[in-house]
């Protein structure tokens, strides 16, 4: 998933037409309630026809990874309909969000793509991307199937806006072979535990970084991980923001203020890897499979990759953790494949096409959740689909890289992020920076927490 970065000219370019657009649509709308059941759409649109009467052709964007898979399960949708022409692009993970933005921006949107529930409010507000259960009504009654968190993600103003394409947690994950090399036979339960562990390490010569984070400015998870670090300290709502999308954080003692000087004082110290600022996903789980890191904190797919056979002298040897901390929380997320109006605009034979594809490749195909379950079991991809945790090959596929006992209590404590506003996508860049200025010691913690929360106030006004 990894490139270089964008020029800072682009990105506040970028930037900038994030703004504009938003200007234009809709406005801010209030926050919504954490949704519990599966909304309905007020005023569905014409029935959709089953079947395409015409050959269509539909661009597909998704980010750079598992090409080759989403290759071959588009070559199978299109055999078993062929009147439905996909078109895949893909861009790197670390370019998606602003290339995409610029791609709305300039009247170049995609009928279909990947998105997140990160990005959800902030591009449905603008108008860029189409609720689902209007066009296609039939698209709710997924609903009930997902984990909660996974469905408040891609609800937007009461519509659902996505078929997801795989739902997961931020864990944290140790090599227990170096931890029993330092001396210690169990994972660090607390923040506390993990400085000593790390020092442990270190002073021994077993490794010089203990830690190692993806916290990359270009690195859309990182955010995840920061929040994580946070709701591990936190047991509840209300880690970030109230129930009106009031900051909470911007005090001292907070658990922001905690995790932040956490990371400020492990970098001071040698503890934390100072590439963990350049780091992005995909040299994280290399660096750890190299033995170069004894503790990290990633999304739990990467697990199967960190553990495959054959990938280095400590395949089998990571494991997941619950998050440290007093509550042991995480965040929970998804990302899921969307619709852009123009589908709508090319027809009712695209639209046709558009369910086809969503339904094949986020929903069931004769009765199963086929692609889902493909992602789960070779790739390692956590799943939003609550009945895919019966299924015995992901039972299987799961056993064999992590302890499912663990995932599972892992999944029950994960809570989806606080405030999901349409500004909160560009309140995350603006917050990577502020948090690399703390942690590097250019100002102190309580500023970075401010300036966090002047931006917040900031974008929302807008």
């Amino acid at each position: 998933m990894s490139t270089k970065r964008s020029s800072s000219l682009m990105s506040l370019l970028l930037a900038a037409l994030v703004v504009a657009a938003m200007l234009a649509g809709c406005g801010a709308p209030a926050a919504e309630a954490p949704v519990e059941e599966a909304p309905v759409a007020e005023e569905p649109a014409a029935e959709v026809p089953a079947e395409p009467a015409a050959p269509v052709s539909l661009d597909f964007v998704v980010w750079s990874y598992g090409i080759e898979t989403i290759q071959n399960n588009i070559a199978n949708f299109q055999t078993a309909n062929p009147n439905c022409q996909i078109n895949l692009k893909d861009y790197s993970w670390l370019e998606y969000h602003d290339t995409m933005v610029g791609r709305f921006a300039a009247g170049d949107p995609p009928p279909l793509l990947y998105s997140s529930d990160h990005w959800l409010q902030e591009w449905a507000s603008a108008g860029w991307l189409a609720p689902l259960d209007v066009s296609f009504p039939s698209a709710a009654d997924y609903s009930g199937e997902l984990a909660p968190y996974a469905l408040q993600g891609m609800t937007y103003d009461g519509h659902v806006y996505g078929m997801s394409y795989y739902a997961d947690t931020i864990d944290f994950v140790y090599n227990s072979d170096q931890l029993a090399q330092a001396g210690f036979d169990a994972a660090p339960a607390t923040w506390e535990e993990l400085w000593d562990m790390s020092m442990a390490l270190k002073e021994q010569g077993i490794v010089e970084y203990p830690l190692i984070l993806a916290f990359s400015q270009q690195e859309g998870a990182s955010i995840e991980a920061m929040i994580s670090m946070i709701y591990g300290r936190h047991a509840g709502e209300g880690a970030l923001f109230d129930a009106n999308n009031q900051p909470t954080f911007a005090t001292e003692g907070s658990a922001a203020y905690e995790a932040i000087e956490w990371l400020r004082k492990a970098y001071e110290a040698g503890l934390l890897d100072p590439a963990s600022l350049q780091t992005a996903e995909i040299d994280q789980v290399k660096s750890m499979q190299a033995g170069a890191h004894t503790f990290t904190i990633l999304p739990q797919y990467n697990m199967a990759e960190l553990n495959k056979a054959g990938s280095g002298t400590f395949a089998g040897k990571f494991k997941i953790a619950l998050m440290p901390g007093a509550s042991h929380g995480t965040v929970g997320y998804v990302r899921f494949y969307a619709m852009t109006p123009t589908a709508a605009e090319m027809g009712e034979d695209a639209l046709a096409c558009a369910w086809k594809f969503l339904e094949y490749f986020g929903g069931k195909t004769d009765g199963s959740y086929t692609v889902v379950k493909r992602w789960a079991v070779e790739n390692g991809l956590g799943f939003a689909q609550l009945p895919l945790f019966e299924d015995p090959d992901v039972k299987a596929a799961f056993g064999a890289w992590g302890d499912v006992d663990v995932i599972a209590e892992q999944a029950t404590l994960a809570r989806a992020k606080e405030g999901l506003t349409p500004w909160f996508g560009s309140w995350d860049v603006f917050t990577r920076a502020e948090i690399h200025k703390a942690i590097l010691g250019q100002q102190s913690t309580m500023d970075t927490l401010n300036n966090m929360a002047a931006k917040w106030t900031e974008l929302a006004a807008q």
